[in-house]
């Protein structure tokens, strides 16, 4: 089984495995309206995806944000930089929210495995919560995920 790893804020831990957040906002690769998990291949590219969606606010005032390692099952298909198309860094999601639709719509395997944005050579994992083998996502650790001081720069 992979392991993945999944980031949120203290007052949504116990909804460590909640789609309500994509399916309410979207995100780059899903529109409003269809909620999918969104995990990363690494704690670090977690923690980055996570600073960079950050509030702005002092150092003091940053929530507490906790780690969740998930194992799932090895169902997850994986696209290569080349395999995506031009669009896929934009800043504005409206094409790369439809690129995924035929997945989003029924999916045929668990997860789907894209380069990251902000470290390309790391991965952002989604998980569909409408396919069978997400029933069988566990998680097998949660714990404060530490935000270093050198990490943040006052707004």
């Amino acid at each position: 089984m992979p392991t993945l790893y999944r980031i949120i804020r203290d007052k949504f831990r116990h909804e460590s495995l909640s789609t309500v957040g994509s399916r309410l906002y979207g995100g780059r690769w899903n529109p409003k309206g269809t909620g999918v998990l969104y995990t990363t291949s690494t704690p670090e590219l977690g923690l980055i995806e996570t600073l960079a969606h950050a509030p702005a606010v002092r150092y003091e005032e940053l929530p507490t944000y906790w780690v969740f390692t998930l194992h799932v099952p090895d169902d997850i298909r994986y696209y290569q930089r080349s395999e995506l198309p031009d669009f896929w860094q934009d800043d504005t999601y409206e094409r790369t929210q439809q690129w995924l639709n035929d997945w989003l719509t029924e999916p045929d395997v668990l997860g789907v495995a894209l380069p990251s944005v902000l470290v390309p050579l790391s991965f952002n994992v989604m998980l569909h919560p409408a396919h069978p083998l997400f029933a069988q996502i566990d998680v097998v650790a949660q714990e404060i995920q530490p935000l270093d001081r050198r990490l943040w720069r006052d707004q």
